[in-house]
């Protein structure tokens, strides 16, 4: 899938093919835009049938049967996901083909591109197009994400975790705000329309991967027996909120707000691997390379975390099997 940058304008590419070649359109090609970030059958939050905007497209001159699309900076403020109906006709008839696209924080300020190594300057030998640092930065956030099972910037999504008979439930992914939380299917809480039907208030975990029933202001049992009332099972502390062995089900903003430093510094140092000759040999799986100027061999690191050392080092903490431990 294609890739825009949080906060950006960059344009989307269409080519149309017809009977195996290229060719153009009767008219202009007409978007559509939707978010569908997620799946409507398990979240109420997006409706992906909703038209955000009707866009059109304007022809590449450069390049025959190719066409660009734009998306309005209003909808690439977060990371969602937008799909894009292009709407065309040749030779007459109607032709509909449909485009995902990722909204996505890089991990890297390109405003400091000069103090990664590399050059904007085109007669510099460091030089580095806007297309390539784009290319390094994405490979570099991949692997990252696959090493660390983590995504370092905010966006919305559903989990589902189980209960162990604690006022905590440990989560798989880092959570910010919880939008809807359901047991099994049955709704306990929504925050958007502030309903309320188990009368717990549930609030993020100090370490962000679990949420947890919020004590500070609820009575005491000695405030309700001294009221003839019934103690609420919350206030007994030998059993949790959370049932053992319930599924339960979180929809709202999960990830970072802030990409971290040693995050972004491991990107760049993946990003200069990238560059590097040496990487093409590593994703071969080469362990020994001689010739008659020089000799080196990968140690059995290299094939394992993000084939970095320096990177490994920078991701140690944010590696997510050691991360969820801590509630």
């Amino acid at each position: 899938m294609a890739e825009i940058l949080i906060n950006s304008q960059s344009p989307i590419t269409h080519r149309v093919f017809w009977n195996g070649d290229v060719a153009e359109s009767d008219a202009m090609p007409t978007v559509g835009l939707y978010d569908v970030t997620v799946d409507p059958t398990i979240s109420p939050a997006i409706n992906p049938t909703q038209l955000l905007a009707t866009l059109t497209a304007t022809l590449d001159e450069n390049n025959p049967g190719t066409y660009t699309v734009n998306v309005p900076y209003q909808y690439t403020n977060r990371n969602r996901t937008l799909r894009l109906d292009w709407n065309y006709s040749i030779n007459g008839t109607s032709v509909k083909k449909t485009d995902e696209i990722f909204v996505v924080t890089p991990y890297v300020d390109f405003n400091h591109v000069a103090d990664m190594g590399f050059s904007t300057d085109s007669s510099d030998p460091g030089y580095k197009s806007y297309k390539d640092l784009i290319l390094a930065e994405k490979y570099a956030r991949k692997v990252i994400e696959q090493h660390t099972g983590q995504n370092f910037y905010l966006h919305d999504d559903v989990v589902v975790a189980y209960g162990y008979d604690s006022d905590i439930l440990p989560l798989p992914s880092r959570v910010a705000e919880v939008y809807y939380l359901y047991a099994r299917d049955v709704l306990l809480l929504d925050n958007i329309e502030e309903i309320n039907n188990w009368n717990y208030e549930v609030i993020v975990s100090e370490s962000g991967y679990g949420i947890r029933v919020n004590r500070a202001n609820m009575l005491d049992n000695t405030v309700y027996t001294a009221n003839g009332m019934v103690p609420p099972s919350i206030n007994d502390y030998g059993d949790g909120v959370f049932q053992s062995g319930v599924p339960y089900r979180i929809y709202g903003r999960f990830g970072w707000d802030k990409v971290p430093d040693d995050v972004e510094l491991a990107a760049i140092e993946l990003m200069k691997d990238y560059f590097a000759k040496d990487t093409v040999w590593r994703n071969k799986y080469i362990k020994k390379i001689s010739t008659f100027d020089w000799d080196f061999e990968y140690t059995g690191e290299a094939h394992t975390g993000t084939g970095n050392a320096y990177a490994d080092k920078l991701l140690a903490d944010y590696v997510l099997g050691t991360k969820v431990e801590i509630i």
